[in-house]
């Protein structure tokens, strides 16, 4: 039981390091992939 709770603490450790990585990068806005897409869309109109 204690090796499967390692390996949880150790995967959220890494969700969280991901999380903050990704709030670093993108300081909180939208992807670009969705403001291309937004464009595409009044494109096609």
């Amino acid at each position: 039981m204690f090796l499967w709770k390692r390996v949880k603490e150790m995967f959220n450790a890494y969700i969280e390091r991901l999380a903050k990585e990704n709030e670093k990068n993108l300081a909180g806005g939208r992807l670009d992939c969705c403001k291309l897409n937004k464009g595409n869309v009044k494109q096609k109109r």
